[in-house]
């Protein structure tokens, strides 16, 4: 099947009477100084480049309010040659001619075959020729705006009455509904197999919606980064492989945490700690500071990374999911000053003071800004 796609050019081609062409799509404002508004768009001729060539469909996206009404009128034609006023001349140059928008709407009156409703789904049933006219009517009242985009016409139309026996397949009056209910039906099935189609798409992280990350992120086993910012989200679904690959070592929570955080964390394996702890003079402030436990681990992450609780529970969670089976984990919040007998690490929290006069003030923090002053 092939179709035709509305973009600014296909638009600038046809009549516009009180709407505006914005990009690919039409766009009709009704001020609030207006009661209400009739804007029209007459199509140019869409030629299909085959006589008697039967559309299937036309389908749009709509953004309206509920008080604005739109309709949408087609006709199909083999010939473009018209007898207007005794004249023959074309039907094109007719509606790119200087005459006013009113007379071209009466002369074409009688030509529009139907004229659907409130509708972004249209099966154009009557629709026979090589070339397709279609016209858009937007009623809208003081304030509103309408935009029609992404206006897509398919053709030919497919006779899904082929597949069964001859006798519905026959061009008998009765058969007609049964037509229209398969159309219906075919619409429905062309539909799916775009989208599967296409699944690739929605692959394509860069490009995602965030209803579209959602469902990733559902298949990928992580539905908490819909609550990321968007980057983090699309930054884990393009290393989702890497980091499913890498899962359960040290390489790989390193990898996730430093994705969450953006810094690259320091991780401290409780084992390695023991090891060398054991028999040195400093074995039991070791076990006071990482425990006994040789399957646990410490990610040491600075403070300023996890601004506050929630980020700290939503860390929590990654390394439940990325940790290896059996062991524990634990998160070291590092301050930025060095409290001896807690964890502090040189060149990472290190940080030594300057020292200031000691003033009896509501800022004074014992011990962090205590001197004595000869």
């Amino acid at each position: 099947m092939e179709y035709i796609l509305f973009d600014e050019e296909l638009w600038k081609e046809g009549q516009c009477y009180l709407c505006d062409i914005q990009q690919d799509s039409i766009v009709a404002v009704c001020s609030e100084q207006q009661h209400y508004k009739k804007a029209v768009y007459i199509s140019d001729c869409i030629d299909s480049g085959e006589k008697e060539m039967l559309w299937n469909r036309m389908c749009m996206h709509i953004e309206k309010t509920e008080q604005s009404v739109i309709s949408v009128s087609y006709f199909a034609t083999d010939t473009l040659e018209m007898t207007i006023k005794n004249q023959k001349m074309l039907l094109t140059d007719y509606l790119k001619s200087d005459i006013s928008m009113e007379q071209k709407l009466y002369f074409l009156e009688n030509n529009w075959q139907k004229t659907i409703q409130q509708q972004h789904d249209i099966l154009l049933f009557e629709a026979k020729g090589r070339y397709l006219y279609f016209k858009i009517e937007i009623l809208q009242y003081a304030g509103n705006q309408v935009s029609i985009s992404n206006l897509k016409i398919d053709f030919p139309r497919q006779n899904m009455a082929k597949y069964l026996p001859s006798f519905y397949d026959s061009n008998h009056k009765n058969n007609s509904f049964l037509k229209r209910f398969l159309a219906v039906f075919y619409t429905m099935l062309y539909d799916m197999q775009q989208k599967i189609d296409n699944v690739s798409e929605y692959f394509i992280p860069n490009d995602m919606t965030t209803e579209h990350i959602q469902w990733l992120a559902d298949c990928m086993a992580m539905p908490q980064i819909v609550f990321w910012e968007k980057a983090k989200a699309v930054k884990f679904l393009q290393r989702a492989y890497l980091l499913y690959q890498k899962k359960g070592t040290k390489q790989g929570i390193s990898m996730i945490v430093e994705l969450y955080t953006g810094k690259k964390p320091f991780i401290v394996e409780n084992y390695e700690i023991l090891q060398h702890s054991i028999g040195t003079p400093y074995e039991k402030e070791y076990k006071q500071l990482y425990g006994e436990d040789i399957y646990t681990f410490f990610v040491l992450v600075e403070q300023q990374y996890l601004e506050d609780y929630s980020k700290y529970g939503e860390l929590k969670k990654i390394l439940e999911l990325f940790q290896p089976a059996h062991t524990k984990s634990e998160i070291i919040v590092l301050r930025p000053f060095m409290v001896f007998g807690q964890h502090c690490y040189i060149g990472v929290n290190s940080c030594i003071l300057n020292n200031t006069a000691l003033q009896l003030d509501d800022t004074t923090i014992l011990p962090f800004q205590t001197a004595l002053l000869k």
